[in-house]
């Protein structure tokens, strides 16, 4: 039994991570059953590490082996399971050590070439307007990229979370080949992001790049007044969402496409906020939605659809589960934001760049998308890297501070 349990805790369980995307050879699915199932399995076993010290974790193994069929399965567009499994995938990335987080980074960051096989196009990628040389324009494939069935939005995203981790391993290897090759697979998936058509992938992540080599250039002082910064990232979100969603702004009357997500946001809170019990407790899964879908539409070329979500994680939440789930993750990311903040004063400072960095990214996205519904591989990858935030205290490992 001991010596299971030493290979349990080896960082090389997490190529199940990537290796789940295996499951779309069998099945063209936005959220195949192979790949469930082998990320389910990547967190049981990564559960079953502690289960002689600390029950507890057979608990949440019960709680998996429980939720399993209903994500394979779904019967609404949000379910209960979305958020359980960015919760599973949260606990099982606790208790890792620095050298252990090192290795998973990369085994992450590897995710970007399994892809490519598995990558298709769809309709006319407008990023490329963006690009003022006509020459580079006609050189790139004119069609969006995305991960087979996964939609352009959640395939962006994806892409530009790995991005962002390749950033951050360029910035923390010692070895001068390593930080080159992390450099390599970051940009391949910061270009694959911008290939995906989707907007917050193509701006997000540059955007938190700046953002956290600032933060990396002034480390100390960052660390000092990490309580302040913390409030100041939230009150911005907040003030961003304000902005872009409130009936008289000018963001939300302009392109045709924002003026639909403005509108649906705005149902979801009418609905959301209609009693007080049901803003406490929220509203189930998908009332509010099907309430809203039929009375906002978004405007595609030659036609229009139904908006199935609130196009914000923080407004779908309110809606299905109330203010008090609402409450809860607003604190988690306090919390976790305070945490990776006072973490780039520390010994773990390189690690803590790229726990930052992601933490931003998903929140900055949680904002405009409901990044967290339906595909497991996301729900999996973002709950896992927000856990980098309780690096355990580990001996000094092959990283920088440059």
């Amino acid at each position: 039994m001991p010596g299971l349990i030493h290979y349990l805790k080896s960082p090389w369980l997490d190529l199940l991570l990537p290796l789940s995307l295996m499951g779309f050879i069998w099945e063209r699915s936005g959220n195949p059953a192979g790949m469930v199932c082998l990320l389910a399995t990547w967190c049981a076993l990564k559960f079953a590490r502690w289960l002689p010290s600390q029950p507890v974790y057979g608990v949440l193994i019960g709680v998996l082996s429980i939720i399993l069929s209903a994500v394979i399965h779904p019967v609404s567009a949000s379910a209960p399971t979305d958020l359980l499994l960015v919760l599973l995938a949260f606990a099982a990335g606790l208790q890792q050590s620095k050298d252990h987080w090192r290795v998973a980074l990369w085994i992450v960051l590897a995710t970007v070439i399994v892809s490519l096989p598995f990558v298709e196009f769809d309709r006319y990628n407008s990023n490329l307007d963006a690009i003022p040389w006509s020459v580079v324009r006609d050189l790139l494939p004119q069609e969006a990229a995305r991960i087979q069935k996964i939609t352009i939005n959640r395939s962006g995203y994806l892409y530009g979370l790995f991005a962002l981790v390749g950033y951050g391993l360029f910035r923390a290897e010692v070895r001068p080949w390593m930080s080159r090759l992390a450099a390599v697979v970051g940009m391949l998936s910061f270009v694959m992001a911008l290939g995906t058509a989707s907007r917050a992938a193509a701006l997000f992540p540059m955007a938190v790049l700046v953002l956290s080599e600032m933060f990396w250039r002034n480390r100390l002082w960052v660390a000092r007044r990490a309580q302040s910064l913390t409030a100041v990232v939230l009150v911005l979100s907040l003030m961003f969402n304000v902005i872009i969603y409130w009936p008289t702004s000018p963001l939300a009357a302009g392109d045709p496409a924002d003026v639909g997500r403005a509108n649906i946001a705005q149902c979801f809170v009418r609905q959301a906020a209609r009693s007080l019990p049901e803003l406490v407790i929220g509203q189930g899964y998908d009332r509010v939605s099907d309430h809203c879908a039929e009375r906002v539409f978004l405007p595609v070329p030659d036609r229009t659809k139904e908006i199935p979500h609130a196009h914000n994680v923080f407004v779908q939440a309110l809606a299905d589960q109330g203010l008090v789930t609402l409450m809860l993750m607003v604190m988690a990311f306090a919390v976790i934001l305070h945490r990776l903040f006072l973490g780039l004063g520390g010994d773990a400072a390189p690690l803590c760049l790229i726990g930052l960095s992601c933490a931003l990214f998903i929140l900055a996205s949680a904002l405009v998308e409901s990044t967290l519904l339906k595909t497991s591989l996301q729900q999996v990858i973002s709950g896992y890297l927000l856990a980098v935030a309780w690096v355990a205290p580990a001996p000094r490992g092959p990283m920088r501070h440059n």
